[in-house]
């Protein structure tokens, strides 16, 4: 039967595709697939595995340096292995380092999610259309991974932030992938707008709260509703001024009534010596002014039935002389 994957394992020198004779390729260079020697296809194919080949790529001098990648062609020469630049990257390999191969399974890509390195991704039109097209390039994806792609000449790197189902990678093979794109690095979110505030009844009349007369706090309408400072028109002869208000309005019921405006009466002069106070403040009235203000007489209480017209007036007499009075003791004795 088949022979378990990982009995291939070999060691290759490591070097980028730039290495490779003649023009250099765009699905080679921004793949996820590698270059192995031709002895490589007949020790595969002596060991009867199961197609298509997923392979393990190791730096021997840094073990936590791994990633996953299929094979495209078998046309490098031997002891040599040609991978995409963005690979030796992630192995931290330069040209000619050792690089470990090992034969493994990786099961199918249910989900991917994936972060831009720059901004700039976001100009694309159709990003998950481009990733669709450059995926073809590609057997596996590990999580961890800066993928590079190419669009309209520009190289796009790509993190592989998650993976599902969750592992070491994932095939991307014959498989229905589900793609989610993260935030891109660099990426700022635009402030949203604030909601505009709830309609009030002056936005509705469409009166301009904002718009005032020199000398008056009471606003005015740009639209002519609302009021209006008093002109030369509403003064009549004898000084008394009129505010007309235009609004419209609701009773209670439900009946539209329309404003009758406001009458602002001129204050009548005040004769000298008057009691009449005119201040501009407001005057509380309290038992204590009015004791202050007015002597209030007693109260007169009369027996029931008996009516009151007035004291009668009585004369003042003045006292008679005391010596008087002595002489008419004295001569009654």
């Amino acid at each position: 039967g088949p022979s378990n994957p990982s009995e291939f394992d070999d060691y290759f020198k490591a070097y980028s595709v730039a290495m490779l004779p003649g023009k250099e390729r765009d699905n080679v260079s921004y793949g996820g697939k590698i270059i192995l020697p031709p002895s490589s296809l007949a020790r595969l194919s002596a060991l009867d595995l199961d197609g298509p080949w997923m392979f393990q790529l190791r730096n021997p001098a840094n073990s936590a340096a791994s990633t996953h990648a299929g094979v495209l062609e078998f046309i490098a020469e031997e002891g040599v292995c040609h991978l995409p630049y963005w690979m030796m990257k992630t192995l931290r390999l330069n040209e000619g380092d050792p690089i470990r191969i090992t034969g493994c399974e990786l099961r199918k890509g249910k989900f991917v999610k994936l972060q831009a390195q720059t901004v700039h991704f976001l100009e694309i039109s159709d990003p998950k259309a481009v990733l669709e097209q450059a995926l073809r390039n590609f057997s596996a994806l590990t999580q961890g991974d800066i993928i590079e792609i190419s669009y309209n000449s520009i190289v796009f790197g790509l993190l592989v932030m998650e993976t599902q189902p969750g592992g070491e990678g994932i095939s991307v093979l014959d498989t229905d992938l589900e793609v989610d794109f993260a935030a891109p690095v660099g990426y700022v979110e635009p402030e949203r707008p604030k909601p505009p505030p709830p309609p009030t009844m002056a936005s509705k009349m469409k009166i301009d709260l904002d718009a005032s007369t020199p000398g008056s706090s009471r606003p005015t309408s740009s639209l002519g509703g609302g009021f209006k400072a008093p002109t030369s028109s509403s003064v009549s002869k004898n000084g008394d001024q009129w505010e007309s208000f235009k609004g419209r309005g609701e009773t209670l019921a439900g009946r539209k009534t329309k404003g009758k405006g406001i009458s602002h009466k001129k204050p009548q002069e005040v004769a000298e010596g008057s009691l009449i106070r005119r201040t501009e403040k407001h005057k509380i009235v309290t038992n204590n002014t009015l004791e202050e203000d007015i002597k209030v007489p007693a109260v007169l209480h009369l027996p029931f039935g008996q009516l009151f017209f007035g004291f009668r007036h009585v004369p003042y007499q003045p006292p008679e002389p005391k010596e008087d009075a002595e002489d008419d003791v004295s001569s009654a004795q």
